[in-house]
């Protein structure tokens, strides 16, 4: 795809959500507001390189207002780890948060 004709083309790959030329293809699953005092968004997505037998992963990206957008791919069979991590280092973080205040 080329010019202005496939700048705008949908993508023969079903689920993706990215038009025109794109180096992966990409379906948007969520948007959560995720940095302090409301600056920046994590973003969730499905994600697949264009390359023969790329594999389909778990994408998260990261945009802040003072930097561009990073982006990466997890290979999906330790997204399940990931995640639990994630819920475990929160519920630390609120335990020890909560602990901070009581002696303030």
């Amino acid at each position: 795809m080329t010019g202005l004709t496939g700048r705008n083309a949908a993508c023969s790959v079903k689920w993706c959500d990215e038009t025109g030329m794109h180096a992966v293809h990409r379906k948007y699953l969520a948007s959560v507001k995720g940095g302090i005092n409301g600056a920046g968004v994590v973003g969730v997505n499905v994600a697949q390189r264009v390359q023969p037998r790329a594999s389909v992963c778990v994408e998260l990206t990261v945009t802040t207002p003072w930097a561009s957008t990073a982006g990466y791919l997890l290979a999906t069979p330790s997204v399940p780890d990931i995640a639990a991590a994630l819920s475990e280092a929160a519920d630390r973080a609120t335990e020890l948060d909560g602990t901070r205040e009581r002696r303030d």
